[in-house]
């Protein structure tokens, strides 16, 4: 008696195509610098919240849920000008103290790949602090903001839309971050994800959220396939 064989074909994992970087914490080390000019102007009105809590509660989220966030801890309305004093202390900040993360510079003129930056923050933010650290020439027209797509991360259309711009479908891209909503954006918006983590608490919230971690940013070369 014979038997027929059947061999079972699977589909071949897609190849990345195109690289879409988070901007704070991924290209410039901004975070610690905003979120405790954040709580610094929150105690100053009376709220209690401190340097390390806003660093993990901010990190990679929308200042409509900060300034939210704030309110609700501080029992009422900001000032009108909160967000203007903020603004004009982190710029400052950034000027003298904003640096580029390690190795940043290396992974992008070792790239063959096209790439993006795809941010919840204001575009002309991004710009400042790419050339405050040398890399706004890398990135020059290949900026996107969750403010002119009107959605914010985890909300995957900034994504999608960035994908969608250059031609390329969502399996073939790869997103590198380093927050939880980043995270949740990418993987609602079924694309890889790299989460660049610089401390084990960080590391752990990014793995529970769907990435897969790396510590340093020369380790996506281990992960274009």
């Amino acid at each position: 008696m014979k038997y027929k064989c059947t061999i079972l074909v699977l589909p071949k994992k897609m190849q990345t195509k195109f690289i879409i970087f988070d901007c704070d914490g991924v290209l410039v080390d901004t975070e610690a610098i905003s979120t405790r000019v954040l709580a610094e102007e929150a105690r100053k009105l009376g709220a209690q919240l401190s340097d390390e809590e806003a660093l993990d509660i901010f990190t990679g989220t929308s200042y409509d849920f900060v300034f939210s966030f704030i309110q609700k801890r501080l029992g009422k309305d900001l000032p009108e000008n909160f967000e203007k004093i903020y603004r004009d202390r982190t710029f400052k900040e950034f000027e003298k103290n904003l640096q580029p993360i390690p190795n940043i510079h290396k992974v992008i003129q070792q790239l063959k790949l096209p790439f993006c930056v795809a941010s919840n923050a204001p575009a002309y933010k991004v710009n400042f602090n790419l050339k405050l650290v040398n890399l706004f020439p890398f990135f020059e027209g290949k900026i996107f903001s969750a403010y002119q797509v009107k959605a914010w991360k985890p909300d995957p259309t900034l994504f999608l839309t960035a994908a969608k711009t250059f031609g390329f479908k969502p399996n073939e891209c790869l997103v590198i971050e380093d927050s939880p909503a980043g995270v949740q954006a990418a993987v609602a918006g079924e694309m890889r994800v790299l989460g660049y983590a610089n401390s084990d608490a960080k590391k752990e919230k990014l793995a529970k959220n769907g990435a897969i971690v790396i510590k340093d940013l020369m380790e996506i070369f281990d992960h274009l396939s």
